[in-house]
């Protein structure tokens, strides 16, 4: 009843513990305390750290939403049976980090400061105020609590005309996306990455950013690229390599977390600026955070972004009653094609979702890297995949996106390229000069699996044939037959004495032996078990003495 028809989908989000969960989970609980307060101002933001939580910790926070005094611990305890108290404390501990639970004084109900489950049976905990006042009105508003969104109520008329239809939209996105693939692989120069943005550099106090969005900062912040600047070498680092093979939904998370850390950082720089007033202005749970102009406020910028989660794509929603930030956010957001921007023939600004951001929040199914993909049916997606691998090696790909070609590129001997397809063979060379720059076997073999033509899934047997999968990772074992290690050879022991049978149990005993040959006589111990090895020698020799 109180939930409603909607609320076991907003409320679970379906795989919401998969991997972009976490990702979510640990990205929040790194946040200051301060910043996590002011994100749960926004109620969409405390829907998302909820669908977030492992399921046990989203029961506790059901079970507690409407109980405002702190609850003894003792008595949470003894919610679950013995056999589940390991998996009681890992929950408590990421409602902890993430300040949805918080530790409170028996007689006042104020914060103690103390860690939940932490300080005994005697200690009380309650949800902290402003995700459960956010929460609470989520759930009582039927999670309608945009005024000003156009998503539930349609579009009007004149705003229909220049909504772009969902194949315009795909369009943009994913040539936005594949320009941004490109210009990492170095294929394209769409994106200027020789230009720095000095505000992303920590302790460095600048002027707000420009809005033209430095992708170079972001490459190499997360490490797909060198920095020439810290004596890297330039170009797509193993990091960036790896990063081509992941899933657009993995990638995507990855550059927002980095945009959203230029922020944080930003504001420990000030510091903690947007926290300024905290002492002298009350600001409530419920009223959001239209007024946090600054731009370089964290927690304005991380609720757009989590609401922007939930909001449809295709479905136009206003940016003229957004804060300075969120505005600012847009435009970035745009530049990666996550947004797509316009205006109505009146002359009041929008934004259109794209199938780029549906999901992200809820740590869905992993996507083969198309936009909508994990969000939209799978009817109603076009093709799932696109490459075809046979038992000679040989792989054919049906697609004309140049993206594809270039990942394809990285570990495939390429053979010829026709308007939309890409032949090319899997070589012993070409994997080893994939595993060189730091992809691994697996993301090869997964790469393939996932892309693979819908085709190659009606036939029996395996999508991609078990000898080139098998192939791929004996290729990959070859790099690792022989391991080093610094060492020192000891060799010309005297015969007829038991002395090497004497250094080599000492050096056995001692776990520095690393190789032995007992009918030469000869053993190498690891590097810096030498100094041990010459007392070894020494009370040997002064033994037989």
């Amino acid at each position: 009843g109180l939930l409603g028809a909607r609320a076991p989908g907003f409320l679970c989000g379906g795989r919401a513990t998969g991997a972009m969960a976490f990702a979510l989970l640990g990205f929040l609980s790194g946040l200051p305390p301060r910043q996590m307060d002011r994100l749960y101002a926004s109620p969409w933001a405390c829907l998302a750290v909820l669908r977030a939580l492992p399921p046990l910790g989203k029961h506790y926070a059901m079970r507690l939403l409407y109980i405002e005094a702190g609850v003894p611990m003792s008595d949470v305890d003894a919610w679950i049976k013995p056999e589940g108290e390991e998996m009681h404390r890992k929950s408590l501990d990421h409602m902890r980090r993430l300040r949805v639970l918080v530790e409170v004084n028996p007689g006042t109900n104020e914060e103690t400061g103390g860690s939940p489950g932490l300080g005994g049976g005697d200690a009380c905990v309650r949800l902290n105020a402003r995700f459960r006042t956010g929460l609470r009105l989520m759930l009582e508003r039927s999670f309608d609590v945009d005024d000003d969104d156009r998503g539930e109520g349609g579009v009007a008329n004149d705003l229909a005309q220049v909504v772009p239809s969902r194949d315009d939209l795909d369009a943009f996105a994913k040539g936005r996306w594949e320009a941004l693939l490109l210009t990492l692989t170095g294929a394209s120069d769409a994106f200027d990455l020789s230009a720095r943005d000095e505000d992303w550099a920590p302790g460095k106090k600048k002027k707000a950013p420009e809005r033209r969005l430095d992708v170079g900062a972001l490459f190499r912040a997360a490490k797909l690229i060198g920095d020439k600047e810290d004596g890297e070498e330039e170009g797509v680092t193993e990091a960036g390599f790896r990063f081509l093979l992941t899933t657009a939904r993995e990638q995507i998370w990855l550059l927002l977390t980095q945009y959203i850390s230029r922020f944080v950082r930003a504001a420990e720089i000030s510091g903690d600026a947007m926290d300024v007033d905290d002492a002298t202005e009350d600001v409530s749970a419920d009223k959001g955070l239209a007024d946090a102009t600054d731009e370089r406020l964290a927690p304005s910028v991380i609720a757009f972004l989590l609401r922007l989660t939930f909001q449809k794509p295709g479905t136009p929603y206003p940016t003229d009653s957004l804060p300075p930030a969120q505005r600012s956010v847009v435009s970035d957001l745009a530049h990666l094609g996550l947004l797509y921007p316009l205006t109505s023939p009146s002359g009041a600004g929008y934004y259109v979702p794209t199938y780029l951001t549906a999901g992200l929040s809820s740590g869905g199914d992993a996507g083969d890297g198309v936009p909508g993909d994990g969000a939209v049916p799978a009817d109603e997606r076009g093709h799932e995949g696109h490459v075809v691998v046979e038992t000679n090696y040989r792989v054919y790909a049906y697609t004309t996106s140049a993206v594809e070609v270039e990942i394809l590129r990285l570990f495939t001997r390429p053979d010829y390229k026709l308007p939309n397809l890409y032949v090319g063979m899997v070589t012993r060379e070409s994997v080893l000069a994939a595993l060189s720059g730091g992809i691994s076997a697996e993301q090869i073999v997964r790469y393939l699996r996932q892309h693979a033509h819908p085709q190659t899934r009606k036939t029996p047997g395996p999508a991609v044939p078990t000898n080139v999968c098998d192939q791929i990772r004996l290729w990959a074992r070859e790099q690792i037959r022989v391991k080093r290690a610094p060492a020192v050879l000891y060799c010309d022991f005297p015969t007829g004495t038991g002395m090497f049978d004497k250094v080599v149990a000492a050096a056995s005993d001692a776990d520095v032996l690393l190789w032995e040959d007992k009918p030469g006589m000869r053993l190498a111990v690891a590097a810096e078990g030498h100094d041990r090895m010459k007392a070894v020698f020494a009370a040997i020799r002064a033994g037989e003495a």
